[in-house]
């Protein structure tokens, strides 16, 4: 197997496969519901829903680096608004994450193995996620999808639990 190979294996497995770290993305998201996900428990911090989006946004961007286009914040936003929230809409959200990873899938699939190590953008910028190989930027992707993917599932687990009266 070669290295954009593992990649493309990762990636799938982050989102919708059995990821080392825990449970996939689809498996955090499972039994959520529009009115679950939409929920602001703690204040102050982003719900199930605003960090389904974020994640799509940036995985959407990554694809987008690795097709060749400039490196730019994504054209959402780092934080879009979720805006009406209604069940459809929900399933729709989830069903852009998925096609977000799927487009990040296929832009490295079609990236010649030689560029993995070619840097993306040509200075270091952190907050742009610039200045790495395109092997960094799609390992990035997926500890952003585990980091956020921890987020949603202790968001989860909170709307799971009692609440006191």
């Amino acid at each position: 197997m070669t290295s954009k190979d593992r990649l493309v294996e990762d990636l799938r497995r982050a989102v919708s496969g059995d990821p080392w770290h825990g449970p996939s993305l689809d498996a955090v998201l499972r039994g959520v519901d529009a009115v679950a996900a939409s929920a602001h428990l703690i204040p102050g911090l982003h719900s199930i829903w605003e960090n389904v989006v974020h994640i799509t946004v940036w995985a959407r961007e990554a694809a987008r680096r690795v097709q060749g286009h400039p490196v730019q914040t994504p054209a959402e936003g780092d934080w879009p608004a979720v805006g009406a929230t209604s069940e459809p809409r929900w399933t729709a959200a989830r069903a852009d994450l998925a096609a977000a990873h799927q487009e990040l899938e296929q832009a490295l699939a079609g990236l010649p193995e030689g560029r993995l190590d070619e840097k993306v953008g040509a200075t270091r910028d952190a907050a742009l996620g610039a200045g790495y190989s395109f092997a960094v930027l799609v390992n990035g992707v997926l500890q952003h999808d585990a980091y956020h993917g921890g987020q949603i599932a202790l968001l989860k687990k909170a709307l799971a639990a009692p609440r006191p009266s």
